[in-house]
Formats: structure tokens, C-alpha cells, sequence
């Protein structure tokens, strides 16, 4: 089994193995929705993917099936790996769910993602956005480097190869 994981690559010399031309950007949980789609449309770069923010929203608990099957036609969302997920929160019965946004430089899909904040009355919890850029390969380290320079990105990384090896205790 093989797991990839972010990890401090300050080193050029880094010998570590990882996934070439990714870099993972995760922006501060201050970082609106909005402010990640001009962030990701400053740059001609591929996005594999978003994820890691929370959305909650304002429309009464017994809608949520309502929220995850509004969001099970976009193409941008429904994914037969990542469908989006969701729930009430134990304390606040509030719906949240954690959508993760592929295909989205296209600008269409972010005015509709937009779109859909407004109908389902959702807001960002906080969490902050994590995005899968591809980059031209060889040009990682550089990219990470420059992303972390940037307002709002609170870490940028490689995305190093870790090797688990499990054990059988039987």
C-alpha cells in the first residue's frame, strides 16, 4: 500500500519520492469561496481538485437529502469516487457537507457553484481550501515556493510517496 502526504519541502536537495507535477495549496479558513476561484483563475495551471471546506446551511435540517441531490447533477461535483457527502451537525442540526469541486476552472462551474451557495443558502465554515494544482513537471519546488508567498495560502507542498507496511498480528 502506498499513501501520499504533504510534508515540509523546504530542501532542495530532498531525495524523497512524490507525485510529479502536483502541488497541494491550502489557503487560510479566512479565504472566501470567491477568493479561491480568483486565485486558482490567476494562474494557467490544471486543477485536479478542491476540497477540505465545510459548507453549512441556512435551510431547515429536513432538507438535507435536498442539498446532496441538488449537488448529485453537476458535473462538477458528482464524482462515482467522491460523491458529495453530508450530515447535521449533533449539536446544531444544522446541514454540512464537504463537496469536493473537480473540473472547476471552468468558469461556468464556479458561477454555478456560486449559483448553488446562494440557493442552498450556504456558507463557508472556515476550514480553508485545498487545492491539487498540476504544475510542469520539474518545476514543483518552485511552484510550492511560490505559492507560499502568496496572501491567504497558509502552506504549499509536494505531495510525497510514503510506504506503509502492515503487519498481520494473527
Amino acid at each position: 500500500m502506498v499513501l501520499t502526504s504533504c510534508q515540509d519541502d523546504d530542501s532542495e536537495t530532498d531525495s524523497r519520492e512524490f507525485e510529479p507535477s502536483t502541488v497541494m495549496v491550502k489557503t487560510y479558513g479566512s479565504v472566501s469561496t470567491i477568493e479561491m476561484f480568483n486565485l486558482i483563475n490567476s494562474y494557467d495551471l490544471e486543477v485536479d481538485n478542491i476540497d477540505n471546506e465545510a459548507y453549512v446551511s441556512a435551510l431547515s435540517s429536513d432538507k438535507l437529502d435536498y442539498v446532496k441531490q441538488y449537488f448529485s447533477t453537476k458535473p462538477y461535483i458528482n464524482n462515482t469516487t467522491w460523491p458529495v457527502t453530508g450530515y447535521l451537525h449533533y449539536q446544531t442540526n444544522e446541514i454540512t457537507i464537504f463537496p469536493r469541486l473537480f473540473n472547476i476552472t471552468n468558469l461556468a462551474h464556479q458561477a454555478d457553484f456560486l449559483q448553488a451557495m446562494q440557493v442552498l443558502q450556504l456558507t463557508e465554515k472556515g476550514n480553508g481550501h485545498v487545492i491539487i494544482f498540476k504544475v510542469p513537471e520539474g518545476q514543483e519546488l518552485r511552484w510550492a515556493q511560490h505559492f507560499r508567498g502568496l496572501d491567504g495560502v497558509e502552506w504549499a507542498e509536494l505531495n510525497y510517496y510514503y510506504e506503509v507496511i502492515l503487519h498481520n498480528n494473527n
